[in-house]
């Protein structure tokens, strides 16, 4: 506790040697709801879900996803490997859901920032990129499951699950006071 009490006043000396009084502010109101809870899943959910995909916020979702495969040690690598799985189907979330909008443009832009790093991860990208130039990807065999309900609420609940986890286990306190 003692740590994430100087973790703060590092945040709180920065944000002030900024000029950063507006976000200090902030800081200071979200501090004081703070249930103490320390990370807290559905408000992460919340981000990625309700904010991030839906205002097709790409870099900061990434950002966020770097973030959380940052916090695993070498020895943690069955969670770093689940990470990864589950990052491929956020970001495959992201597509479908910029489809879904109407907004192809999105993916395209998505794949002209990411598009080289999604293909040396050799994931199975390449049939992705085509899908902004198909007429009806929802129909295609490839990506019918994508468009579904019970993939969204599947991944949903994965990724709730995963970082249930990662939170409640030592992970991530391992990592920002080690």
């Amino acid at each position: 506790m003692e740590n994430l009490q100087y973790a703060e006043e590092l945040v709180r000396e920065f944000l002030v040697f900024r000029g950063f009084t507006n976000t200090l502010q902030a800081f200071e109101k979200e501090l004081g709801t703070d249930i103490g809870k320390g990370f807290q899943v559905e408000k992460i959910l919340d981000l990625i879900f309700s904010v991030y995909v839906p205002k097709f916020q790409v870099e900061n979702l990434i950002g966020l996803l770097t973030f959380f495969k940052q916090c695993f040690s070498s020895s943690e690598t069955v969670l770093a490997a689940t990470l990864s799985k589950l990052e491929v189907s956020i970001l495959r979330y992201y597509i479908i859901h910029a489809i879904q909008s109407g907004r192809k443009d999105k993916v395209v832009e998505f794949f002209g920032m990411n598009g080289n790093n999604l293909l040396q991860r050799g994931q199975d990208w390449t049939s992705w990129f085509a899908i902004p130039y198909l007429k009806n990807p929802s129909l295609d065999p490839q990506f019918r499951v994508y468009f579904t309900k019970e993939w969204f609420h599947a991944l949903h609940l994965s990724v709730r699950n995963f970082l249930s986890q990662m939170f409640n286990g030592t992970h991530i306190l391992h990592y920002l006071f080690s």
